[in-house]
């Protein structure tokens, strides 16, 4: 009863975890030594981490330490606050799932790639739904998304099809993935043929505006057969990036960060000023123009956020 059993968090509810152990799985808390140190949203278990505890009864499982996570995906938390929500943790790839239909948005693309990219795994870009489109819009969103995320594998899928050789490449026996996009975009639909079996209640596509309904409401591992484990997310309406996700960042529009090297400022704004490099790469068509619209956005949002953590870190070092 008193041996140290470690397994991996299957399911997280908001005080209560499912851990799948070597032999079974079951109902996990956390012990009040460990509550004591976890002083933000992002130090608590989330799916996909490894924990180490012991049983206090013979189905009750007590959470004493959470080991150290290989990448950590995760969110600003709604509101002021500037805390990271934590998505999924140990994961290799990020799915990042959108239809092809109006769910399609480019500077949604960028924001999620860059949270990706902070984390530690490695994007993929899964476009659904390509049924509802014809050849050449396929053809074309495949281009657009080639050009405008370099070097980020694009899988187009449709609901008609078995899609499971598209994923093959990823799904390796132990690896940890995850599934993450807006509501409705099929996600379920997709977890279900990877798993082989009905796991994940999905629901049709809505005829006004072709728009599935959102029907995942929390963050839950799956075991596939070739011992590849998914993770799928609830979706995400807004996402927001956290003042630390910086490096993301830069990961995600690293070709404006070259550019701006040649640039004959140092400080170049790539606004109006004289000799930028990133300018003249947008009027020779390098670069498209909505790649450094949304860079500025970004960075306007994180230099914001950053800020109001450093005011924050003055006034608790003023109060202490």
């Amino acid at each position: 009863m008193n041996e140290k059993n470690i397994g991996i968090v299957i399911f997280q509810g908001q005080d209560v975890a499912k851990v799948l152990l070597s032999t079974r799985q079951v109902t996990g808390r956390i012990s009040g030594s460990l509550r004591q140190k976890l002083t933000a949203p992002a130090d608590f278990p989330i799916v996909g981490d490894y924990v180490s505890g012991r049983f206090y009864d013979a189905d009750a499982f007590l959470i004493e330490e959470i080991l150290p996570r290989k990448s950590f995906l995760a969110r600003k938390v709604a509101g002021n606050r500037l805390d990271e929500q934590g998505i999924a943790a140990n994961i290799e790839t990020v799915f990042i799932t959108t239809s092809g239909n109006q769910d399609l948005n480019f500077s949604r693309l960028d924001r999620y790639l860059t949270i990706v990219w902070d984390s530690g795994a490695f994007p993929v870009l899964v476009i659904t739904k390509t049924d509802l489109l014809n050849a050449a819009e396929i053809t074309q969103i495949e281009a657009d998304l080639r050009q405008r995320f370099i070097g980020v594998p694009v899988i187009l899928t449709t609901s008609q099809e078995d899609n499971r050789e598209k994923f093959s490449t990823y799904l390796k026996a132990d690896s940890i993935s995850a599934f993450i996009g807006s509501s409705g975009v099929g996600k379920s639909t997709l977890l279900n043929q990877l798993i082989g079996e009905l796991k994940q209640v999905t629901q049709c596509t809505r005829l006004d505006d072709d728009r599935g309904r959102h029907t995942t409401t929390s963050r839950q591992l799956f075991l596939l057969a070739n011992g590849a484990m998914l993770i799928d997310t609830p979706g995400m309406r807004e996402i927001s990036l956290a003042a630390q996700q910086s490096e993301g960042f830069e990961q995600q529009f690293h070709e404006i960060d070259a550019l701006a090297k040649q640039c004959r400022f140092k400080n170049c704004q790539h606004l109006t000023e004289p000799n930028c490099a990133v300018k003249k790469a947008i009027a020779t068509g390098q670069l498209p123009d909505a790649v450094l619209k949304n860079y500025l956005k970004l960075q306007k949002e994180l230099s914001y956020l950053q800020q109001k953590e450093q005011r924050q870190q003055r006034r608790l070092q003023k109060n202490k």
